[in-house]
């Protein structure tokens, strides 16, 4: 999680610091092991432009970063020295919490509401992007069979050009694992201005998506790494877009 967060800052850096960055998340072994000077010689930087980095990413300094990511490097070498079978059962419990967590805190209200919302709209487009973008993908094509005019895209540019020509008759569907996503805040703000009707599924509680939208539903999704993958599922986003279809189906399409 410490190492995607960092990932997620990127639109904040200039190229040099990006550089910085870059060798950051993927030799966080060797980071840990130098000091700011050693650090600069490594990447041809002065010591100005790390520390610089290092504000940008939110830390006080370099010694402040790179004691959080030693941290984070302690963490990944004891789930890597655990055992096979330990990891299996401790990726079924966090999927099988998730899920009775996210089932436990459907609110039926809202998944009628965002069930309406595709039944008024003429046309439906789906936002996400990474990881998130398959549960889209997934939603879109049985709303597209069911014979809503609907697409889910997978270039961030096109999407944004998207954000910038729905109207006020559309719906977006915006999907988030973090809800803090910088191009998914960008797409909200920018369907905002035009009116056009908004829901957000996310899986992380008080996130800044969930402020910027029409309708808001909660799934839970835990953070989990397998050294550098991204393990995080995301049923729990894709279960509460099924609901919302099937509801839509029931009570509206079908009628």
């Amino acid at each position: 999680m410490f190492l995607k967060r960092l990932s997620q800052q990127r639109e904040r850096l200039s190229q040099l610091e990006m550089e910085v960055l870059e060798y950051i998340l993927h030799h966080p072994d060797k980071v840990v092991r130098l000091n700011v000077d050693e650090l600069a010689k490594k990447l041809f930087v002065s010591t100005a432009t790390i520390s610089r980095t290092c504000q940008q990413l939110g830390f006080r300094g370099f010694q402040d970063m790179k004691y959080s990511l030693s941290k984070e490097v302690f963490q990944e070498k004891q789930n890597m020295e655990s055992s096979n079978s330990d990891v299996l059962s401790n990726h079924i419990n966090r999927v099988q919490l998730e899920m009775e967590s996210t089932l436990k805190s459907i609110a039926e209200g809202k998944i009628i509401s965002a069930a309406k919302y595709i039944h008024e709209s003429n046309y439906v487009e789906f936002f996400g992007v990474g990881n998130s973008l398959p549960p889209c993908v997934d939603a879109a094509r049985k709303l597209m069979f069911s014979g809503k005019v609907t697409s889910a895209r997978e270039d961030w540019d096109e999407l944004r050009s998207v954000a910038n020509s729905l109207s006020k008759d559309d719906l977006a569907i915006l999907v988030s694992y973090s809800g803090e996503t910088i191009y998914m805040l960008e797409y909200a703000a920018l369907l905002k201005k035009r009116n056009v009707k908004t829901i957000a599924i996310t899986g992380q509680q008080n996130n800044r998506l969930q402020q910027e939208v029409d309708l808001s539903l909660q799934a839970y999704v835990t953070n989990c790494y397998y050294g550098d993958l991204d393990m995080s599922s995301r049923f729990p986003l894709s279960v509460i877009l099924d609901f919302i279809i099937l509801t839509y189906l029931q009570q509206f399409k079908n009628k």
